[in-house]
Order: C-alpha cells, then structure tokens, then sequence
C-alpha cells in the first residue's frame, strides 16, 4: 500500500511537471523539502514534505498558490494548503493552511537561487490557529 502512495507522488510530480514545464525545490530550515511548479505563472503549485518525525507521523502539503507579479529582487505568493498524514492510522488530515511566503533574489545576477521566507496560518482540524513560519533557500531548475 504504501508503495502504490509513493507511485502516486512520482506520478502527480511528473504530470505537473509536464504541465507547467519547470520545477524547482525548496529546503525550508531542517523542518520541510518542498518541489514547486513555475512562479512565472499566475498560479503554480507545491508539495510539501514535512519529514522531521516518524515516517508513520510524515506530513504532507499540497498548496496552490496565486503569484503576484513579480518585482526585480522579489516574488510575493499566497495560496491554500492541506496538511495531511499519508500514512497516519487515523484522522489523517490535520490542518487547512494559508501560505503566505516572500522569495526574495539576493543576487541579481542569479536569480535562480532565492531566500524563501513563508508564513501560514494553520486551521488545525477540530483544535485551534496555529500560525507557522518557515524559512529556507529555493533553486529553480528552469530560466
């Protein structure tokens, strides 16, 4: 079972990639590895993985995110998030999320490195607001 969901990963990975024709990934701190579609766009997508805990406990985020239009040293997103538990024995979803995040190009003359800082509200199913901030680098693999 958990073989046919890593499968489906791969899959869905390769078709938005096809899709939108450019990816890039994102370390935020030691807390999550996010693969993302182009910013170039209005809108893109990412995928989250939350991968500091017990592989039974990993999180999983799948965002879309609406791109404002890009400046020279920076890139302004928001979206919505699920937060989920793949592999979770029960109450697999775990929270609604609203990502906020900045990209900001440091170096003018290598805008595919950028800082990536986001914050997002967490709609915690069944509990309270959680409000999660995240900061990392993103490379982008396309122009």
């Amino acid at each position: 079972m958990k073989k046919n969901k890593f499968i489906a990963l791969f899959v869905f990975l390769a078709i938005s990639s096809e899709i939108f024709g450019q990816l890039s990934v994102s370390s935020y701190s030691i807390y999550a590895l996010g693969v993302n579609t182009t910013q170039n766009k209005k809108l893109s997508a990412e995928l989250k993985v939350f991968g500091n805990r017990l592989a039974e406990d990993i999180l999983l985020e799948p965002t879309i995110l609406f791109n404002f239009a890009p400046k020279e040293y920076h890139l302004f997103s928001v979206g919505i998030g699920l937060n989920f538990m793949p592999f979770g024995s029960f109450d697999r979803i775990y929270a609604l999320t609203v990502p906020m995040q900045l990209q900001i190009f440091p170096l003018t003359d290598m805008k595919k490195l950028s800082l990536l800082i986001e914050l997002t509200p967490e709609f915690i199913v069944e509990e309270t607001i959680n409000l999660r901030h995240l900061w990392g680098f993103r490379y982008n693999f396309g122009n």
